[in-house]
């Protein structure tokens, strides 16, 4: 298949063997329940209806779940024997008893009806008994493909809905997982604020007791230079110590500087 892809692929196109694959499983699915719809369909046999009025009949029975969008593929596959076989194959497979189940006569199993002329004796009119016999044999195979047909249908459709919900809970755990790892980060990102606000507050807490300690060592120093007797110190010093406590003074409020100037 991927080698006939790739002798008549278009130009600029590079699919891989497993998207060519996974493409035509798609259709084969799609062809599978739309050729099951046309067979049952065909079973009814509604008088007043052609061939289009019966496909379109099974075009709406397909569409009750989703779109059918390969009426051209059916068009294509509906002649050829390998597509038929393949059919076949399938309602055989799925069958409960495991029997084959024999064609149906005058239609082909991909569901449309095969125009040909029958092997009639023309020389002998056939008889009545033979005839309800044939029409009997005929009804009955009909019957038969028609039921292996639309037991195959439910099984497609089960299975798709099986893989559906498996692909919708995969879908829901990988948003769970998604919407979780949000939560931790969220989380995370409120710890990482409360931890900065408490830093921040930390470090203000620890310049006030800076702040006060510094004070009360200034003071402490501050103390011992009004505390000094002028009248007791080396001639050389007192300048120094009326500088230091004119200084004290006026940074604490008792002395106004400009009054000092003057």
């Amino acid at each position: 298949m991927h080698d006939y892809f790739d002798e008549h692929k278009p130009k600029g196109s590079n699919r891989s063997q497993i998207a060519v694959k996974h493409r035509w499983a798609l259709i084969q699915k799609a062809m599978n329940k739309f050729c099951a719809h046309k067979v049952a369909v065909d079973r009814l046999n509604e008088s007043g209806k052609n061939e289009q009025d019966r496909i379109d009949d099974a075009v709406q029975m397909y569409e009750r779940t989703k779109p059918f969008t390969i009426m051209h593929c059916w068009k294509k596959l509906r002649n050829e024997a390998n597509w038929n076989n393949k059919f076949l194959e399938l309602n055989n497979s799925t069958s409960p008893n495991g029997m084959s189940t024999p064609a149906t006569q005058g239609h082909t199993v991909a569901g449309h009806t095969e125009s040909g002329n029958e092997n009639i004796d023309t020389t002998r009119p056939e008889g009545r008994d033979s005839a309800k016999r044939r029409s009997r044999s005929k009804s009955f195979t009909e019957t038969s493909s028609s039921s292996t047909a639309v037991e195959v249908l439910p099984r497609l459709e089960e299975k798709s809905e099986k893989t559906e919900q498996k692909q919708d809970q995969q879908m829901a755990e990988i948003l769970s997982r998604k919407d979780e790892k949000i939560k931790i980060q969220r989380d995370l990102f409120k710890l990482q604020k409360k931890h900065m606000k408490m830093s921040v507050q930390q470090q203000k807490k620890e310049y006030a007791i800076r702040e006060k300690r510094t004070e009360a060592q200034l003071i402490s120093a501050e103390s011992s230079i009004m505390s000094i007797d002028i009248e007791k110190v080396p001639p050389y010093l007192k300048n120094y110590y009326l500088g230091m406590q004119q200084q004290i003074m006026e940074r604490r409020g008792f002395i106004n500087p400009s009054n000092n100037e003057d």
